[in-house]
């Protein structure tokens, strides 16, 4: 993946913005004037162009980026090519990290068969390969589980799977079912019930969390199939539902890079894990259900099934007294048909923490939504204190937001959630799971939180 050895065999890898190719172009020999000439290289995005020295050889790879940023040829690159490389970025506009996290993205593969051989970049300082190894593991295992079929991640694969990672090792790991479930994560039970793969909760920290710790408390959404319930989805909308448990993935994947970044800050992943399905004792519309804070939930379509997944792990944030809380969740198709696949929408109840993970360098990657108050008057219930989705089907995914903020143990605990569709077929290029939001609370919370 990374190295440390840049030998004379490395091949150079230059990354070429399309308005900044002139410049690049002046200072390049006529040979290589030519052979851009001929193969119509002009930086464009996704553009790969092998320039081979008159022996035949390989010289150098050329790569463009367009105009935008737009890293998929380097993606491209590391997922095809065999070899040692290093970077040259002097004519590229984008961003360091944004470099290695192509290629690692490129070079992810969910076909778990042996390649023959690997490509190998090289980065220039034993830190640097630390740590992009750190996100190169936690992203591809993160990446696994949303790819997994759900036949196979069923909630105990789930869990089994987490247990047994060498990443986890020395966290403290727990897990609730049975009876302790229905008492401490009722919700979840009542998700989860109708399946014969029961439900369960994970409770993992990076170490002893003592009452007055007020760590970052991560929460996921781990639905490893969706039906719908008993307002059953068209079979267009459940072809992909194993990805319902995308927010757990990238949940998992932050949890396990910044405890290696915070060495000094106490995290909790909380992720309540069920499957969606239908029988004789399903969920259904009409329904109250209680949550563990006594709070009473009519259920208005059985569909809207995740976000009392979250409910549970907000309440139970309350022992914690935490100083931030962040909650990713494939939560509703209103985000996704306001911002589309690849652009999450967050809310938040600080501005200040807006403003924080606005001047990221992930800004561009994430889009704050309204938690526009006057909305919870649509989630108000003749019959119990609030009803599980909207009647009206308008502003969902802010309303989906609203009935969570109910759940926060205390409305001034600075609180993030990212309604994120954990799936992509555009982002650098690659199909399959996504972890949209990720790289930009990573940054968000390495900033802030060191």
């Amino acid at each position: 993946m990374f190295t440390l050895d840049n030998t004379e065999c490395s091949t150079k890898i230059t990354i070429i913005s399309s308005n900044k190719f002139e410049i690049w172009l002046k200072k390049q020999s006529q040979y290589l004037k030519n052979w851009c000439s001929s193969c119509n290289f002009k930086g464009q995005t996704k553009k790969i162009i092998l320039v081979p020295y008159e022996d035949g050889r390989l010289m150098q790879v050329l790569v463009g980026e367009g105009e935008n940023c737009d890293l998929s040829g380097l993606s491209n690159f590391s997922k095809e090519s065999k070899g040692n490389y290093y970077l040259e970025t002097k004519y590229s506009n984008s961003l360091e990290d944004d470099f290695y996290i192509a290629w690692l993205w490129g070079s992810y593969s969910y076909d778990k068969s042996p390649k023959s051989s690997k490509s190998l970049l090289y980065v220039n300082s034993k830190v640097n390969l630390i740590n992009y190894e750190i996100i190169h593991k936690a992203t591809s295992f993160a990446r696994d589980l949303i790819n997994e079929p759900a036949n196979i991640l069923t909630p105990i694969n789930l869990k089994k799977k987490i247990f047994e990672n060498a990443q986890f090792k020395n966290c403290k790991l727990n897990f609730i079912t049975s009876n302790e479930l229905k008492k401490s994560y009722p919700l979840t039970y009542e998700v989860g019930k109708a399946s014969i793969n029961s439900p369960l909760a994970l409770e993992i920290s990076n170490t002893k969390i003592n009452k007055n710790d007020n760590p970052i408390v991560i929460i996921g959404k781990g639905v490893t199939f969706d039906t719908g319930g008993l307002n059953l989805k068209p079979g267009n909308s459940m072809r992909y539902m194993k990805k319902d448990m995308g927010g757990a993935a990238i949940a998992i994947a932050l949890f396990l890079i910044i405890k290696n970044f915070l060495k000094k800050t106490k995290i909790k992943l909380i992720i309540p894990v069920a499957e969606n399905s239908i029988s004789s004792n399903a969920m259904r519309p009409g329904d109250i259900l209680t949550a563990s804070n006594n709070k009473t939930i009519e259920i208005t379509n059985t569909d809207a099934e995740g976000r009392l997944l979250l409910a549970d792990a907000l309440t139970r944030t309350k022992e914690l007294n935490p100083k931030l809380i962040i909650d990713f969740a494939t939560l509703t198709g209103a985000a996704r048909a306001a911002l589309g696949e690849d652009l999450p929408a967050y809310y938040t109840n600080n501005n200040q923490l807006a403003k924080k993970i606005d001047s990221t360098n992930y800004s561009n990657s994430i889009w704050r939504m309204p938690l526009h108050n006057l909305y919870i008057n649509k989630m108000k219930s003749d019959v119990a204190d609030i009803v599980n989705a909207s009647s009206d089907g308008m502003a969902g995914s802010i309303t989906a937001a609203l009935f969570l903020q109910e759940f926060l143990p205390n409305k001034k605990i600075d609180w993030i959630h990212i309604d994120t569709y954990a799936w992509s077929s555009s982002f650098l290029n690659t199909k399959g799971g996504n972890l949209q939001g990720l790289f930009a609370m990573m940054e968000f919370i390495k900033k802030n939180y060191n």
